[in-house]
């Protein structure tokens, strides 16, 4: 009886490994490989294909070519066109020009444009006395200017012109790239600008734009200082890099852009701690571009925003006196303004605070730093050559 059952069982284990031989062949390697089922094959086209799980092949990252990106550390100032004079590109690697804005915004249809194309085109021509520029098409904004990002994205055919519209200008104008500024995907300040797909279409918006304009062009982004509204790990395989607007995150009493957390002055969040939260989020430190605001934020006697080229006035002005004391908070390495009774009314970067953020870009090793923007700096350029001495060692970029 044992007899019988071990050669029942053998008999069984050679038509098992009979069966195996038929279904597997060699490689070119020598290892033996599944030999496909035609019937399953055939069942696998017409249900199109693998859907999801392991078997399903994951996104390749699909970036601009690292000789395309320019030069780095960077140094990029954003340029508007209500700036009254040309930049001086000497402190900077990039320029990002704007606004380009939607043709339609409340429908988000029928591509961009571009309010003073001559004045970008002046922009542009400044690459011809320095090669290593690169100047970018900056689309959005704060407030309405980002209204038709979420009409566009949701919609293929807008999306799609979007794109096309986008290379239209890049090929026209010799633009180096586009740097978009939805502020924010499901959290614009208007209802007509959010939508709760805003995040996965973002995913779609970039993913076209990507195989619109190439890898030989950059494509940006600036984002929240609290890294929200973005599935990150999936938008950097098609951003090259993120501009983190390290400001805003706080009105008096509490400072503007502070670089570290001090808690009595600090309402939000840091700089540093920004950082923190997008590399958390899935951006690499060095894709991040750390935000320099060229301004401030204040209360009576000051403006709500308070460009730094005001601030000769305000420490020489009888109008100020006695609410101008200088203050520096030695934890967040920021300046701000009190007034006798040690009130907080202006807080606001100098060249001081400009060099510290410049020095933590080089000791993160971020991919470099921004600013907001150009024509808010004084008649020196303190700010911008604090800036790049800080990171360059020197008040220029070149090398």
């Amino acid at each position: 009886m044992k007899r019988i059952v071990i050669s029942a069982a053998s008999v069984l284990f050679c038509t098992v490994l009979m069966s195996l031989a038929c279904s597997c062949k060699d490689d070119e390697h020598g290892f033996v490989v599944p030999t496909p089922d035609p019937d399953k094959e055939q069942e696998k086209e017409e249900n199109g294909g693998d859907q999801g799980g392991e078997n399903q092949s994951p996104e390749v990252a699909s970036l601009c070519n690292p000789e395309d990106l320019g030069q780095t550390p960077m140094i990029i100032a954003y340029y508007t066109e209500n700036s009254s004079s040309l930049p001086d590109p000497s402190c900077l690697t990039h320029i990002n020009y704007a606004h380009g804005r939607f043709v339609d915004k409340e429908t988000g249809d029928g591509g961009i444009w571009i309010e003073k194309p001559e004045l970008m085109q002046k922009v542009i021509a400044l690459k011809e006395k320095k090669p290593t520029l690169k100047v970018l098409l900056m689309i959005g904004g704060w407030g309405d200017k980002a209204d038709g990002f979420s009409q566009m994205a949701r919609d293929p055919r807008k999306r799609t012109l979007f794109c096309q519209s986008c290379k239209e200008h890049i090929d026209n104008y010799g633009l180096d790239g586009i740097d978009i500024d939805w502020e924010y995907p499901t959290a614009g300040p208007s209802e007509n600008g959010k939508h709760p797909d805003d995040t996965k279409n973002f995913n779609l918006l970039l993913k076209e734009l990507r195989e619109t304009i190439g890898n030989t062009k950059i494509i940006s982004y600036a984002s929240s200082s609290s890294a929200k509204y973005v599935d990150w790990k999936t938008a950097m395989l098609y951003m090259d890099y993120v501009n983190v607007m390290t400001y805003d995150m706080g009105d008096p009493p509490y400072h503007n852009a502070p670089l570290y957390y001090s808690a009595a002055i600090t309402k939000s969040r840091s700089a540093d701690q920004s950082v923190s939260l997008h590399f958390a989020g899935g951006v690499p430190l060095d894709r991040q571009v750390l935000g320099v605001p060229f301004y401030g934020h204040g209360t009576a006697p000051y403006d709500d925003d308070v460009k730094y080229n005001k601030m000769d006035e305000i420490f020489s002005s009888d109008k100020y006196a006695g609410k101008n004391i200088r203050k520096w908070d030695a934890i967040a390495k920021v300046p701000y303004l009190v007034d006798e009774s040690g009130t907080f009314l202006l807080g606001y970067d100098d060249p001081e605070s400009v060099r510290y953020k410049g020095e933590y870009v080089v000791q993160k090793k971020l991919l470099g730093a921004m600013f907001w923007e150009y024509r808010h700096d004084d008649s020196q350029g303190s700010l911008r050559k604090a800036l790049c001495k800080a990171i360059y060692g020197k008040e220029s970029t070149t090398e």
